[in-house]
């Protein structure tokens, strides 16, 4: 996947990868080391909402609640999802 098509959640996995291999190699700073794992606490944080947020959005389309992706929404799809609450 080249860099202009890489998404914002493959970009911060791939920063915390290096984060973590860079904290358990040691030596570094104190402050240094710090930084990175706070660096590193975002990635994760914002990784682990994304997971989420998917995880979410694939148990209402298996549960019937959304649409499939790429199906467009009509009248007809509407009225069934309102008859079926």
């Amino acid at each position: 996947m080249s860099a202009k098509t890489e998404s914002l959640f493959e970009k911060k996995l791939k920063r915390l990868q290096e984060i973590v291999s860079a904290l358990e190699s040691g030596g570094l700073p104190l402050e240094k080391g710090m930084a990175l794992y706070k660096e590193g606490a975002a990635c994760s944080r914002y990784c682990r909402q994304q997971l989420e947020k998917a995880r979410h959005d694939i148990e209402l389309w298996q549960d019937g609640q959304a649409l499939p992706l790429g199906e467009p929404e009509n009248a007809e799809t509407v009225t069934q999802r309102e008859e079926d609450l």
